[in-house]
């Protein structure tokens, strides 16, 4: 993918919130908020395990905050640990994402010193090395939260957990209205391959958005597909992932555009800015005067693992009111904080005898 940066215009608007975690029922709960910081965001996917994940963080900054993540292929093997930069991170090591509502495994490790000690400034590569069978997790994602000058005024948010297939609801309620500035928003999800090989089914995310000024806006269609696999390799068990930020564009994707069952690529990045709109319609899906937002998500293939959740928004939050409630069946309505699943009508063994 193009190499780009994307800067955020710091508003310092100050939007009060009172954080409330979600309860257990929820697939992602709220892991970090970090005010007066930004987000760096990557994922490394290989069916050979090991290559570069990235980093871009401005000279000067000071850490804040670093996870990086590794995730299993579904239900076909456990996860295993990686050695990140030259430190070997081991699975007893490691934060284990709960729930656990679907049957892949994704764990955290904190690796806050490991970056701060190392980082040059700028876009940077840090080796990883997957320790397991070959091939073995289905990718990893690194995602640092650093603060500078530029950054003040900014909130960063980091949820984290495994959406369960049968839907979750997250919502975000603003003590204040919003008033304005860039709300990034990126989704980090395992074992998700677009187009099928050999067939022609899809998995794909969809993604709705509802505020005081929109009701259940579609966002895309097109969520999902192994985006951050290595360069040069075929979508296959051990680089199935894809997660919004470096190198990708947070232009808004045409919502009713699916990837070419038969074709390459996707039409999707996982990342996004509700404070823009898209080609359906110019408005920003959040607008000035809105005191809530709230993403619904659906996944019919019953197969994605949606493990993250990322935000970065130019206005100021100093706490957060969310709420997070599965969805049962037969509700197909999924919803987490600005992210929705809709994957295609393929059943899980089928979306796997086609992957290996």
């Amino acid at each position: 993918m193009k190499k780009l940066t994307y800067s955020l215009l710091p508003l310092g608007i100050a939007v009060g919130l009172c954080l409330n975690i979600a309860p257990a029922s929820a697939g992602l709960l709220v892991q970090e908020l970090i005010p007066n910081a930004a987000l760096s965001i990557d994922g490394f996917g290989s069916t050979t395990n090991s290559g570069v994940i990235q980093a871009n963080i401005p000279a000067g900054s000071t850490i804040q905050r670093a996870y990086l993540y590794a995730t299993s292929v579904w239900d076909l093997s456990p996860v295993y640990g990686v050695t990140f930069n030259g430190n070997t991170l081991s699975l007893g090591s490691a934060t284990t994402l709960g729930p656990n509502s679907n049957p892949a495994t994704t764990v955290r490790w904190d690796v806050t010193s490991i970056i701060a000690s190392s980082f040059t400034g700028g876009l940077q590569n840090f080796n990883i090395v997957e320790n397991g069978p070959v091939p073995t997790n289905d990718g990893a994602a690194l995602v640092v939260a650093y603060s500078n000058p530029s950054t003040q005024g900014f909130t960063s948010v980091i949820l984290d957990g495994e959406l369960s297939t049968t839907g979750d609801t997250v919502q975000f309620d603003f003590a204040s209205p919003y008033s304005g500035g860039d709300f990034l928003v990126s989704l980090a999800a395992s074992f998700s391959l677009q187009p099928v090989l050999g067939g022609s089914g899809q998995q794909v995310t969809v993604i709705d958005v509802t505020t005081n000024s929109t009701n259940n806006r579609r966002l895309t269609t097109s969520a999902g597909g192994a985006d951050d696999r290595t360069t040069g390799q075929t979508s296959a068990n051990g680089n199935l992932i894809t997660v919004g930020g470096i190198g990708d564009n947070p232009a808004n994707p045409n919502p009713t555009i699916q990837p070419n069952p038969f074709g390459v690529g996707n039409p999707d990045d996982e990342y996004y800015n509700l404070a823009l709109g898209n080609s359906a319609s110019a408005t920003p899906f959040i607008q000035p005067g809105d005191t809530f937002l709230r993403l619904t998500t659906r996944n019919p293939s019953n197969d994605d693992n949606i493990f993250g959740l990322f935000i970065t928004s130019a206005f100021q939050i100093s706490s957060a009111n969310i709420t997070s409630t599965s969805i049962p069946e037969p509700s197909i309505t999924l919803g987490i904080f600005g992210i929705g699943t809709i994957g295609a009508l393929l059943s899980r063994r089928d979306k796997k005898r086609n992957r290996e």
